[in-house]
């Protein structure tokens, strides 16, 4: 199930409520008004009638018509003391994020973290509140900035709680778990059910929370019931209800109508989760009850009750809702819009749930050619809108390109002089790093072949003692290096423990012991990789074959293994274990 959220800062922002965004707009203007009537002037002194011009009470008319003269007002305010640094920046931001000719959500971020990051002077703490609160609205527009709008309504909320602000601390939290849930399904209900705690407390004394408590408990309640959650759902549905008939007792100042729509809002949702747990009969009082309100005889009401009559398979009361808000949207012209496509999905939805499926696929159909319009819109738009944005930066640059030619020369020469000096430090290290290795390798090497030698001194004793002298292992173990060194069988890459046995006329178990016994503990496959290796060292220092060709012949079946032994055994690659060799043999 998918059922839109009626506030136009929404968890699903498919269903966009444009009279809401605008007056959500005025009222963020009207709020910051206040403010700066009061805490926004720069130095308290009395205006003169040649300022009057500059006070927020006339930049105010000129904000959602005339953005760009508000724009320069508010320069010019700045200019004369009317307002501080941070008031100036936070207007500029306000009209840069709601301005419906104007909107440039880059330099609305830009001036909220100017007030922010500005030490002088350091805005209070309510103000950062403010400048914050708006920082998560412009974050919330961009799918990509969701990340960043957690973020800081999470440190909002903090910063809420340390100042007593319990409504602004709950709707904060609300924010960022709504950011948490576009972000991951199921992600963000913790922050949300701490935002509806702090309204409940807030709530006990004051009825200022209740409208948006109301509207916050109706969202989550839609959260529940896409997630299934249709007893959790009902819960905060049946809570919401008492809200709304607190608010209609208590709140003198409801705009008319509020609380008709706030009811409107609130049955069709009830009517499908009571639906879906089996109460039917409730279920279909709530629809009863919708049906009853003003707002929901409105076209644009009616799109959530679709889900109930479609759960309940009342196909005759689907066709109805739909022949009333087909022609509404072809009289508004607006078939493509996001809003059609919604009514689609859900009228193909209710189509099929009561079986009529060769209709729901028409209506699907005419749902895939009308949405791959909408993107293909939005794609324009989106172009156009970054045209804009570029077409801005590009005058920006321009007047940073004069300051930035007066310095770049002296920067590139500094730069040179650096780089110069830092590449000749460079070689310096290179070099002297590359003599230490080179006489570190020639000393490896040196004691490589002391090693062998010393072997094969070892070896050449043991041949020269009586065979009666030596033990059965001594013997046995005489007999397979003699093996090893007259018939060279390591060289072929199939050799094995049994076949090496076989060669000895034993049994490998036999070869393996006499082998540990006489070598410190080598296995089979150490003992025959310990004569391979060496048997390439010598054709490394001795001839031009390749190292692919030694690989062969010295019976390794993996370059991979034959490099780890090598480095391994002499502590250098088998390149630099040949250059030495060839150095060694030029000095002798």
């Amino acid at each position: 199930m998918h059922i839109l959220s009626e506030k136009a800062v929404s968890l699903y922002p498919n269903k966009v409520i444009q009279p809401m965004k605008k007056y959500l707009f005025v009222f963020l203007i009207v709020a910051a008004m206040a403010i700066g009537c009061t805490g926004g002037r720069g130095n308290g002194n009395v205006l003169s009638d040649a300022d009057s011009i500059y006070q927020w009470e006339n930049i105010r008319k000129y904000l959602m018509e005339e953005p760009e003269l508000a724009l320069r007002l508010i320069d010019t305010s700045e200019m004369r003391g009317v307002a501080d640094v941070n008031y100036a920046n936070y207007m500029r931001a306000q009209i840069y994020y709601g301005s419906p000719t104007m909107e440039d959500l880059d330099k609305a971020r830009d001036y909220c973290l100017r007030v922010l990051n500005n030490q002088n002077p350091v805005v209070d703490s309510l103000q950062r509140i403010k400048i914050i609160s708006l920082l998560v609205s412009v974050f919330q527009k961009t799918p990509e900035k969701y990340q960043d709008a957690v973020r800081y309504a999470i440190k909002g909320a903090e910063m809420a709680h340390k100042a007593n602000r319990l409504m602004e601390e709950a709707e904060f939290y609300f924010n960022a778990g709504t950011m948490m849930e576009r972000l991951q399904q199921g992600s963000g209900i913790a922050y949300m059910n701490s935002s509806l705690e702090l309204y409940r407390k807030a709530a006990r004394n004051s009825i200022a929370p209740l409208p948006m408590f109301s509207s916050n408990l109706g969202q989550m309640a839609r959260i529940y019931a896409e997630e299934k959650k249709y007893a959790d759902a009902i819960s905060l549905l049946e809570e919401r209800l008492l809200v709304i008939e607190r608010i209609e007792k208590e709140y003198s100042t409801a705009p008319a109508g509020w609380i008709d729509q706030q009811r409107a809002y609130t049955y069709p949702v009830m009517a499908y989760c009571l639906y879906m747990t089996g109460d039917k009969e409730r279920a279909q009082r709530m629809a009863a009850a919708f049906e009853q309100t003003q707002a929901g005889q409105q076209p644009g009401n009616q799109d959530d009750i679709l889900f109930y009559y479609a759960s309940s398979g009342n196909a005759a009361r689907i066709q109805q809702i739909y022949d009333q808000l087909e022609p509404y949207y072809r009289e508004k012209g607006d078939t493509i819009s996001q809003n059609y496509v919604s009514l689609l999905a859900l009228y193909a939805r209710g189509l099929n749930e009561i079986g009529r499926y060769h209709e729901a696929y028409q209506v699907l159909d005419r749902f895939s050619v009308i949405n791959d319009s909408l993107v293909q819109r939005e794609r324009q738009q989106e172009t156009l809108k970054y045209a804009q944005q570029m077409k801005t930066q590009e005058k920006e640059l321009e007047l940073k390109d004069k300051e930035a030619k007066a310095r770049l020369h002296l920067i590139i020469i500094l730069a040179l002089v650096v780089f110069l000096v830092a590449c000749i430090i460079f070689l310096w290290r290179i070099t002297l790093a590359h003599r230490r290795l080179q006489e570190k390798n020639r000393q490896l090497f040196d004691t490589v072949q002391q090693m062998i030698q010393q072997a094969d001194k070892r070896q050449e004793a043991l041949d020269r003692l009586p065979e009666a002298t030596l033990s059965p292992s001594q013997q046995l173990y005489n007999r397979i290096c003699h093996l090893m060194r007259d018939q060279q069988p390591y060289t072929d890459s199939e050799l094995n423990r049994e076949t090496l046995a076989q060669m000895l006329a034993t049994n490998y178990n036999v070869v393996a012991s006499v082998i540990r016994e006489c070598t410190d503990g080598q296995t089979i496959g150490d003992f025959l990789d310990d004569w391979r290796i060496r048997h390439a060292a010598q054709l490394v220092a001795t001839t031009s074959d390749t190292v692919g060709l030694i690989i062969e012949e010295s019976g390794f079946s993996s370059r991979s293994h034959f490099n780890t032994l090598f480095r391994e055994k002499f502590k250098m690659t088998p390149s630099e274990y040949r250059k030495i060799a060839q150095e060694k043999k030029n000095e002798g």
